[in-house]
């Protein structure tokens, strides 16, 4: 391919921002979506395939060292290692497939002659990325202060080089020379092969050690594990197998971090299909009618449905489950969009009524609930009335003593406290603290019982609740402090950021994470040549520590923004930064980073307005005329917003630029092409038709209608010379 060459000592901001992107974001883009937009990304920087592939591999491996490896992060940092180590070498072997077939199919390439070429390709890109050593030391310190064995060999350089033969990117005899007087043991075999053995071996013999065994078991080959418990999932359930699949679930919903590492490789849909199916279809499974089998069976049942909903909010699904749920008329489906509705006691049908009023009884009685009522209460409508249920008892209660409330801490029973503490959290915020609903959470929450998985679910809310006015001393034997410790405990889970991003603070700590991005930031200062305003830079960040998290880039960050200030507001951020940016020489960069940000899609939500088609609107209709008319002052800014514009329309559909359909502004005066030929926006042109790239995919004449709409140039004029 033709392309250029340049130092690789700093990635492209366009790599590095997609690397961060495909680790951070939830659910992970098809392995498919993300080539394309490899292909593309290495269009548009027009570079020579050994260059692109140095500056991959050095954008990940910036990722796996800066991730540190607290006790509270360990999970982001297993992420990195299998992102480093399966997930890019995997997109790398797709690339190149695809190269390898466009060539041999359009007759430019003989296949072999395209293997030699392509060998010789990585064992450049192996050489030169050897060399910096500086990068390979920061990530191999991590060793020294880590017990898992993702890693065979303490140095990740040894790893790199057996996924790359595994991949079948490098030859056997040039790793041999590289290690020839080092023992190393390559890999041989394929994962489909481990994944068989494992699935093989634990449906021969399910019992919860070999099961706990793959869940707790870190090694190089994690797209066979995960393979083995997709396989493992789907046959358990399709077979109704629920006590197997019940403790996969549970200890599943005990490593959090591996939920990331399943779905930094597969979409959530497969994993939570056949769970949803199960889930909808329930009845009792067995023939055996003691009371105890029924428990068993609601005790596995209410385990799979938490994993399920776990899920779910754990990515925030809930704002696209048409994407991860199939049956949109299913009892996951619409339980999960009223899961904290409590129906007064008049409104429920006899069915539903039949149902409520033993457990209500129940409740009042300080009796255990009789093996009759087990029997006949199906988990899911146990689930769906659970609110219900409490808001009935709450009119009945006649004293203080809630004893009975055991009956609901119970394991066969205890999943169907999701929805009551939503709408005991709820009905706390509307009637407050004193309110019997605050009592009856606190003594729910003091039990030793309380089920532990439904504090990691909930546990954001609950603490919200417990939220004590500013300056209060909590006291050692207080109830509620122990209720926020036992929370805090078991919401410690890795996070991208230490703060939910207040919306007051959100355009500061947006223009500060794109300035440390587009001006080399990372945790330390840059030993690049590169300082512009780097030291004020660092004094905005000093002043600020408490959100700043471990990441110079933080998806989440500029995923709040856009939910919370709307598209308008972010792209003319955007914008923005990149006419400061074109102040100071980095403009190109600045380019890069937006045009990223408007490209990919942040939200996972079926709001089309929050997705890269509406922002690429808002910038060709709105905020590009806006700033082409009034905003440039120098060539440099016009020539960033010219790449920014370039940028967009190489990596994006012709139908999202809504190319030729529309003018950007109707009464946008058509004398402004004037002084964009002539005077300081001039490098907007420049930067736009300054690529040869570009001419292919947009040929001349839609190029000029494009030019038209944005009212660069007239109708009858023809392109700028």
């Amino acid at each position: 391919m033709s392309g250029k060459t340049e130092r690789p000592e700093l990635p492209s901001v366009s790599i590095v921002f997609f690397m961060y992107y495909l680790v951070q974001n939830r659910p992970v883009m098809s392995e498919d979506a993300a080539v394309d937009y490899l292909e593309k990304l290495q269009r548009v920087l027009n570079l020579f395939d050994h260059v692109f592939y140095v500056k991959l591999w050095m954008a990940a491996l910036t990722g796996l060292a800066e991730e540190p490896v607290e006790a509270n992060s360990t999970g982001h940092y297993l992420l990195w290692k299998s992102f480093v180590l399966v997930k890019l070498p995997t997109l790398i072997e797709k690339l190149e497939e695809r190269k390898s077939s466009r060539l041999s199919h359009n007759g430019i390439l003989p296949y072999e002659q395209f293997e030699g070429l392509k060998y010789s390709c990585h064992e450049c890109v192996i050489n030169q990325l050897f060399g910096f050593h500086g990068l390979f030391s920061a990530c191999n310190q991590h060793f020294e202060e880590t017990i898992d064995v993702i890693f065979q060999a303490p140095d990740v350089s040894v790893d790199i080089l057996k996924v790359c033969l595994k991949k079948n990117l490098v030859r056997r005899e040039f790793v041999l020379r590289l290690f020839e007087d080092r023992s190393i043991e390559l890999w041989s075999g394929s994962d489909s092969t481990d994944s068989d053995a494992f699935t093989v071996n634990i449906l021969d013999d399910p019992s919860s050690q070999n099961i706990d065994h793959l869940i707790s078991t870190s090694s190089m080959h994690q797209e066979s594990r995960v393979t083995t418990i997709l396989k493992l999932v789907t046959t358990w359930s399709a077979n109704k197998e629920l006590k197997p699949l019940a403790i996969l679930c549970r200890s599943i919903n005990e490593n959090p971090s591996l939920l990331d590492i399943i779905h930094l490789y597969r979409h959530p849909s497969e994993f939570l299909g056949p769970l949803e199916k199960l889930c909808n279809a329930w009845e009792k499974l067995t023939n055996d009618n003691s009371i105890e089998s029924y428990i068993q069976d609601y005790e596995n049942f209410g385990i799979i449905f938490l994993l399920l909903v776990s899920i779910i909010d754990r990515y925030e699904f809930h704002k696209n489950l048409k994407d991860v749920l199939r049956d949109e008329n299913g009892f996951c489906h619409t339980w999960i969009l009223q899961s904290s509705v409590a129906y007064e006691h008049e409104m429920l049908d006899p069915e539903k009524l039949a149902i409520v009023e033993p457990w209500v009884n129940a409740l009042l009685s300080y009796q255990n609930i009789t093996d009759q009522i087990i029997r006949t209460t199906n988990p899911r409508v146990l689930i769906e009335l659970a609110p219900t249920i409490f808001k009935t008892t709450f009119k009945m209660w006649s004293d203080e003593t809630f004893s009975n409330l055991e009956i609901f801490l119970n394991p066969h029973t205890s999943y169907a406290l999701i929805g009551v503490v939503q709408w005991l959290c709820d009905d706390i915020c509307f009637k407050g603290q004193n309110s019997l609903s605050s009592k009856i959470l606190k003594i729910l929450m003091s039990n030793v019982n309380f089920p532990q998985p439904i504090i990691r679910l909930m546990g954001e809310k609950l603490l919200s609740i417990f939220d004590r006015p500013t300056g209060s001393l909590p006291s050692v034997e207080d109830d509620e402090t122990i209720n926020e410790l036992k929370i805090a405990a078991l919401t410690l889970e890795p996070s991208w950021t230490v703060s939910k991003h207040p919306s007051e603070t959100l355009f500061s700590r947006f223009k500060i994470m794109f300035k440390s991005i587009v001006y080399c930031g990372r945790q330390r200062k840059s030993t690049l040549n590169i300082d512009y305003e780097y030291e004020s830079l660092q004094a905005d960040l000093s002043s600020d520590l408490s959100w700043w998290g471990p990441h110079h880039l933080d998806t989440d960050l500029f995923r709040a923004c856009l939910e919370i200030h709307g598209p308008k507001i972010f792209v003319g951020l955007i914008v923005e930064e990149i006419l400061s940016a074109g102040e100071k020489g980095t403009g190109l960069r600045a380019a890069e980073l937006g045009a990223s940000l408007i490209t990919l899609p942040l939200c996972y939500t079926w709001n089309a307005y929050l997705q890269p088609p509406n922002l690429i609107h808002i910038l060709f209709t709105e905020v590009l005329p806006r700033a082409l008319e009034k905003k440039i002052t120098m060539y440099s800014q016009g020539r960033a917003l010219g790449f920014l514009t370039f940028f967009v329309l190489m990596t994006s559909d012709r139908d999202s630029c809504a190319f030729g359909k529309r003018k950007a502004h109707e009464d946008f005066s058509k004398e402004v092409w004037k002084p964009l030929t002539n005077g300081p926006a001039r490098g907007f042109i420049d930067g736009l038709i300054s690529h040869n790239d570009i001419g292919d995919k947009f040929p001349e004449l839609a190029l000029k209608k494009f030019l038209i709409s944005l009212g660069v140039i007239d109708y009858d004029q023809g392109l700028p010379e």
